[in-house]
């Protein structure tokens, strides 16, 4: 109950609040009570009945939502006629008094959290994000990434399109605390996004993508946190990938073959775009270029031995998919490089090698 009450006041103050000091004329949002039928109530017990009345007379509508009628004596009643004489002032300290107590809310258990993530409630909550100023949104935010923690919640903020409501905030460019509200949105999102293809996709669909770029290629601070969705967006669908070489995505896939810690997962993704490769061949067309060719020879060559075993893979799905690469490659000495490494004490690695030489012979 406490916690409906804490949305509904969030959700009434931000847009009075907002009204008040002439900021925004966003309307409000009405949630219409469901009417549950005649139900007695026995003044001063906490019996079923007594519940039940609570939400015949606005204080719960059938989905859980704080939902009052005007002139109502209820509590949601006297929340609304509260909140409506409210000035400015006083809006902002409850408003931010509020989204402390439902920051506390989502670091409690799952059982607590369970009740945050009931459809009506996020979906009030995620209504809110362009009505309210940026340090009570900062706190909004972290309040869905500490719920997008708990594998329990994920499914109901994947239908409530938290991913939808999400990425917006990553466009906001100036001020004290976007760093700060990036980075609450990307580690969301990333909890969202991580081994689910369908809400990868979903975030590709509602343009994370150049969000992602822009971070990684600007080498933010917060460009670690974009590159493990960027290098995920690769197995995501067709969409993605496409979206992902419109956008670049294969440059900084092959940039990446520099960074010691991200160039493995970086080689096996640009192996997935160019094993998913339309009719059109764009991916080979990028991979066959001079740079991508040298960059490709060079990381074989200069591969950390720990990580040496782990890109032999990607190499052989890369030139299985593409004769033109294969032989672009062993003509720009890939073979050689292949066969000084047969000495190598793994065999799983020996193997490997062996079919790379055999395909590239073909």
């Amino acid at each position: 109950m406490l916690i409906q009450c804490c949305f509904f006041v969030v959700s009434e103050v931000s847009g009075r609040g907002r009204e008040i000091g002439g900021v925004d004329s966003t309307p409000k949002i009405s949630h219409k009570s469901k009417k549950v039928g005649q139900l007695a109530v026995n003044e001063g017990t906490a019996s079923t009945s007594g519940i039940a009345s609570q939400t015949a007379s606005g204080v719960l509508s059938g989905s859980g939502v704080l939902s009052a009628r005007p002139g109502s004596t209820t509590s949601s009643g006297l929340l609304s006629n509260m909140v409506s004489t409210m000035s400015a002032d006083v809006a902002k300290e409850y408003l931010e008094k509020v989204a402390d107590l439902l920051l506390e809310f989502a670091q409690a258990d799952t059982t607590v959290k369970s009740y945050m993530c009931s459809q009506s409630l996020l979906n009030r909550l995620f209504q809110m994000f362009n009505r309210i100023e940026p340090p009570i949104l900062l706190k909004i935010l972290k309040c869905i990434n500490h719920l997008s923690t708990d594998p329990n919640c994920l499914e109901n903020l994947q239908r409530a399109d938290a991913i939808k409501y999400l990425i917006p905030n990553l466009e906001l460019n100036y001020g004290p605390l976007v760093s700060q509200i990036h980075h609450e949105v990307l580690n969301a999102l990333f909890n969202l996004c991580k081994i689910n293809k369908r809400r990868q996709e979903q975030a590709a669909e509602n343009g994370i993508i150049p969000h992602l770029m822009n971070f990684i290629m600007s080498d933010s601070p917060l460009k670690q946190h974009a590159l493990p969705l960027l290098c995920d967006m690769a197995h995501a669908s067709r969409n993605s990938r496409e979206q992902l070489r419109a956008h670049g995505g294969l440059d900084v896939y092959l940039s990446l073959l520099d960074d010691e810690l991200w160039s493995v997962i970086a080689l096996d993704s640009l192996a997935v775009c160019l094993a998913h490769d339309n009719d059109n061949r764009k991916v080979e067309q990028a991979l066959l270029k001079k740079e991508a060719i040298q960059k490709l020879v060079t990381f074989f060559q200069c591969c950390p031995e720990q990580h040496f075993v782990h890109i032999l893979e990607p190499f052989l799905k890369i030139i299985t998919k593409s004769s033109r690469i294969n032989t672009t490659l062993a003509v720009n000495g890939l073979t050689p490089l292949l066969i000084s490494r047969l000495d190598h004490q793994d065999a799983i690695a020996r193997l490997n090698l062996l079919k790379l030489i055999k395909v590239s012979m073909i």
